[in-house]
């Protein structure tokens, strides 16, 4: 759990095998509950960006009833079947964006007020379409008639985040991949850490520290006379 502004790190959730990711969420929305409780910050001035792991219909009601606001990756794809996500993908999209360095052009279409499950809640959804270079299986987003499609939730309001800012949000900036790499090229841990060329690090120092009694009203337990005149080591 990253801060994304500031780059602090503010907590990090695991288990045995591969963890259990709600719980894990569930922990971490506490944290920044709790974060937010001590910077007095209403929860719908922050925004928590997850992966696709988390982009599924149950676990986005979640992040919505606690509270604070989101932008997911969406892995529901079953999303762009609804009527008002086909009527929106036949219209001229908000925004062709081409990447500088690979060239590639990607159409973005901005729908608003998509019900997230048949009861609510209502969010805004966000597609991003660009043409497939074959028919393999993409790693990102699902293929259909030749087109890549990718879905990003988010509950950050029209008026204050257009649709190009909500994907550099997720994409980009504050981002823990970016983070992590910037890290890797600024300095290699293994040789900070431990200050040698081999990259082990002692896990712990020995360091003495002096106990002493109270004033005259403790003594020793029988069979330890010096017990509290030495010196310990941890």
């Amino acid at each position: 759990m990253l801060q994304a502004h500031s780059h602090h790190w503010l907590g990090s959730f695991g288990g045995p095998g591969n963890g259990d990711y709600r719980g894990e969420l569930a922990r971490a929305l506490e944290a920044i509950i709790s974060y937010a409780g001590w910077l007095c910050m209403p929860l719908s001035q922050i925004l928590v960006r997850l992966d696709g792991l988390y982009g599924n219909a149950a676990v986005l009601s979640e992040l919505v009833q606690s509270g604070l606001g989101g932008i997911v990756r969406s892995k529901d794809y079953g999303m762009l079947d609804l009527p008002a996500v086909q009527a929106r993908l036949r219209q001229l999209p908000d925004r062709v964006v081409t990447h500088p360095e690979s060239g590639a052009s990607r159409a973005r279409f901005d729908c608003l007020d998509i019900p997230l499950l048949p009861a609510g809640p209502r969010i805004r959804l966000i597609v991003a379409t660009h043409p497939a270079i074959s028919t393999k299986k993409p790693s990102i987003g699902i293929l259909r008639a030749g087109t890549v499609y990718e879905l990003f939730f988010t509950t950050a309001p029209l008026h204050a985040f257009t649709e190009a800012f909500v994907l550099d949000l997720y994409l980009h900036r504050g981002s823990f991949e970016t983070v992590l790499s910037d890290e890797d090229r600024e300095q290699d841990p293994d040789r900070w850490c431990s200050h040698t060329a081999c990259g082990k690090a002692i896990l712990a120092n020995l360091e003495s520290m002096d106990l002493e009694a109270s004033s005259g009203t403790r003594r020793a337990p029988v069979g330890f006379p010096h017990a509290f005149d030495g010196i310990c080591s941890c």
